[in-house]
């Protein structure tokens, strides 16, 4: 019985099975097991033979997992349609993006300068809250980026899907990251007086050196540095259950 449920418990957790599924699974199983061996206690076995023919009912535990986990990816929208989750959302995502570096602008707006032009003129010919300004627009940037990487990770993980399909959307991401791009610089009026200007657009150009590699970087450090944890974290699962 503890074999049969540590190579389940093992596999399930190498297939990335979310640990609440694990242990509702387990318990479930143990409890169909002890079923099997009263029906056969019942039908005037000995205590051996009933377990053995409740483990021979149960089957083999690494197909078992096999089978949970296709059960997994089939539980939710998102983990039936794989291709347009983590090859399509990923593209989609730029919406967000755009509209969180909007709403972001209009905040600041609104908040420090309601409705007076002259107070943001004012505010953007001072040197001092200019870099404030487009300190915070380029966090916003990155943090959109960030926040977009953690969603489709976060849908992985979520869906226990195969890893490829969060190498796609990674790799999807990284590349809007680098054709997609907004910028807030100012825009000289008068002699004294300076204004703000939003731009964004799409481009993919020819001059490697100028393209934003940080932006694209992002994503593949936020799966990297999420698939790493998760590989810890399944491991001292493994040891724990080993030991158990």
């Amino acid at each position: 019985m503890r074999d049969f449920m540590g190579q389940l418990r093992g596999r399930l957790l190498k297939l990335r099975c979310p640990t609440a599924r694990i242990e509702r699974l387990v318990h479930e199983l143990a409890d169909h097991r002890e079923d099997l061996k009263q029906a056969g206690l019942a039908e005037g076995l000995s205590e051996a033979d009933a377990e053995a023919r409740a483990d021979a009912s149960l089957g083999d535990p690494l197909v078992l997992a096999e089978q949970t986990m296709m059960s997994v990816r089939r539980s939710t929208w998102w983990g039936r349609h794989c291709v347009v989750t983590f090859g399509l959302l990923p593209i989609l995502a730029c919406l967000l993006w755009y509209l969180m570096l909007l709403c972001e602008m209009l905040l600041v707006y609104a908040l420090g300068y309601g409705c007076n032009r002259e107070k943001l003129h004012v505010a953007a010919s001072n040197p001092v809250t200019l870099h404030h300004l487009l300190l915070a627009f380029r966090f916003t940037d990155y943090f959109g980026v960030v926040l977009v990487a953690l969603l489709f990770f976060w849908l992985a993980q979520r869906t226990a899907v195969k890893l490829r399909w969060m190498v796609i959307s990674c790799a999807i991401w990284s590349l809007m990251a680098v054709i997609f791009w907004a910028e807030l610089k100012p825009n000289t009026i008068t002699a004294s007086e300076t204004g703000l200007t939003l731009t964004a657009g799409g481009t993919l150009s020819t001059d490697l050196a100028s393209m934003p590699w940080f932006r694209a970087t992002i994503p593949v450090l936020v799966a990297g540095a999420g698939y790493v944890i998760q590989c810890r974290a399944v491991r001292r699962r493994l040891q724990r259950a080993t030991a158990g």
